[in-house]
């Protein structure tokens, strides 16, 4: 089993980004999809892309490879959100799963063959708690849980 911890939008808040890596000390990747408003090595170890928020991060896309899953990380500020969109995006780079953020809106639906996060926000949350998500890959299981903070 993999476990991949999936944030976004954390607006400076590296303790809590922190706090995240100490309590899901055992999963495979951290990928923060943008807004930390920090340096990567100061989220480290979370791996990341540049929101509209960050002036520090050179990189505004990654693809990251886990078993079957080409996974497209985007932050979401330059494109249309709506789910035919994103799908649209991820396949254009060859990509099964789009991880994007902005929104501040936890969002998970698997639609016209991609798996397609928002984590939410942990910082300014909308209309919800502070939320991050855990995605699962078991013999090419793909699950998605949501972990909301008080």
């Amino acid at each position: 089993m993999k476990k991949i911890v999936v944030v976004s939008d954390s607006h400076g808040d590296n303790g809590l980004l922190s706090y995240i890596a100490r309590v899901n000390n055992d999963a495979l990747l951290f990928l923060h999809c943008g807004d930390s408003q920090s340096y990567e090595q100061e989220i480290y170890p979370f791996i990341t892309i540049k929101g509209n928020n960050d002036y520090f991060i050179e990189n505004e896309k990654r693809i990251i490879t886990i078993d079957n899953y080409k996974m497209l990380m985007i932050h979401g500020h330059k494109n249309y959100l709506d789910k035919d969109n994103l799908a649209r995006l991820a396949k254009k780079d060859g990509c099964n799963v789009i991880l994007y953020g902005h929104t501040h809106k936890p969002f998970y639906e698997f639609y016209k063959n991609v798996h397609i996060l928002n984590p939410g926000a942990l910082a300014y949350p909308r209309f919800n708690n502070k939320t991050y998500a855990i995605i699962t890959i078991d013999d090419n299981k793909f699950e998605v849980n949501f972990k909301e903070i008080n």
